[in-house]
């Protein structure tokens, strides 16, 4: 855990899963990365970013206040989910 000057950087490791979280003044994101899958969510006050990245693929899921707007982006098609 590293923390300077309002932001704090976490690592915590699990099996062969690294966890990240970086906090700073009511923004929290949070990086969870193992074999081929990384997912990173960004929260701000009311404003919740997911990124799950694959290999072949990205899920992204953004969530206002209680609505979630998930956009999926494969190779060469992208599908917008609100």
């Amino acid at each position: 855990v590293v923390s300077f000057a309002g932001i704090v950087v976490g690592v915590v490791s699990f099996i062969g899963v690294p966890v990240v979280t970086v906090s700073f003044s009511g923004i929290l994101v949070v990086a969870v990365s193992f074999s081929g899958v990384a997912i990173v969510v960004v929260s701000f006050t009311s404003i919740a970013v997911a990124v799950v990245s694959f290999s072949d693929g990205s899920v992204i899921v953004v969530s206002f206040s209680g609505v979630p707007v998930a956009v999926v982006s494969f190779t060469s098609i992208g599908v917008a989910v609100v």
